[in-house]
């Protein structure tokens, strides 16, 4: 634990450049005379520091100190290059793409040999069918993004409903499998998150608009939370739909009793979520709630009625 608090210290101050006692302290759950230790330790290792008093005093390690090449063992290394590019062919960011070739120029002789293209991580968040098209429309809203122009969409919301609106991207999120564009929406005068996949066309627009600042923890990454009432969903599953299931909730989510298959999930109680069960056929039950149960019976009788 010792060892691992002083490497994290050593990556704070690699990140920062200066940091305090106090700081350290708190965020390692130490005594600030422990922090002093750590430091002298570092000292002794051969890292270039040195402290300074005052209001904006501390800690302080010398810009000219790197890390040396051998940190990283050729797989971390490659596992690093692979996963970045993992990321670049979904989202080819351009900043993304230095940030690879940097650390491409930066590996070690002995490195050179590895395949940096047979890594065993592909992030594809397309449909199975038209992936190129998928992929081109996040291009076009990455490109909006980095040159901060307004792009026009045409967009599909889960109601069928067909709108155009323009629309200012400032983040691209991976979520469930699924890529959003967290955007501005001058339509509606409001941050909202777009599916992807929902966006029959977009086009960028010559007028730029300014970035607004947002944080991480301002980002409503619980979504679907904000909008729909989440339920405790109870589920009896068919041993012929188990593999399927799984896939949607993950397979932490579904066990095994009394050689029958079940899952206990808090899930957003919508049309969505009927039609998402009803796609199951008779391969999934619902035991609770009851207001599920109703829904799901009406909407069957409603489906079975087209037929008679």
């Amino acid at each position: 634990m010792k060892f691992e608090t002083i490497i994290n210290i050593l990556f704070d101050l690699l990140a920062k450049r200066t940091v305090n006692a106090t700081y350290l302290a708190q965020k390692y759950n130490v005594c600030v005379r422990t922090v002093y230790r750590y430091i002298e330790t570092l000292e002794g290792a051969g890292v270039p520091l040195y402290t300074t008093r005052g209001k904006n005093g501390g800690f302080h390690i010398m810009d000219t100190f790197r890390l040396p090449a051998t940190f990283m063992t050729e797989k971390e290394f490659e596992q690093v290059i692979n996963s970045l590019n993992a990321i670049f062919t979904g989202v080819p960011d351009k900043t993304l793409e230095s940030a690879i070739n940097k650390l491409k120029a930066t590996a070690k002789p002995e490195f050179g040999g590895f395949d940096v293209k047979s890594g065993n991580l592909i992030i594809d968040g397309g449909p199975w069918g038209d992936t190129v098209g998928y992929k081109a429309k996040l291009q076009v809203i990455e490109q909006s993004l980095s040159e901060t122009r307004e792009l026009f969409i045409r967009y599909h919301d889960r109601n069928g409903s067909v709108s155009e609106r323009i629309i200012e991207p400032h983040v691209i999120v991976f979520k469930q499998g699924l890529w959003y564009v967290y955007a501005f929406c001058r339509l509606r005068n409001e941050f909202r998150f777009f599916k992807t996949g929902r966006i029959e066309t977009a086009t960028i627009l010559d007028k730029k608009f300014t970035r607004r600042v947002i944080s991480e923890k301002e980002l409503p990454l619980d979504f679907w939370h904000n909008n729909v009432q989440a339920e405790r969903v109870v589920m009896e599953i068919d041993k012929a739909v188990v593999s399927d299931v799984a896939e949607w909730l993950g397979v932490e989510n579904v066990k095994k009793a009394d050689d029958k298959f079940y899952a206990d999930v808090s899930l957003p109680f919508d049309d969505g979520l009927v039609s998402k069960i009803m796609s199951y056929s008779s391969g999934i039950k619902v035991v609770a709630p009851e207001t599920l149960k109703d829904k799901i019976k009406a909407t069957a009788l409603a489906v079975a009625g087209k037929y008679q």
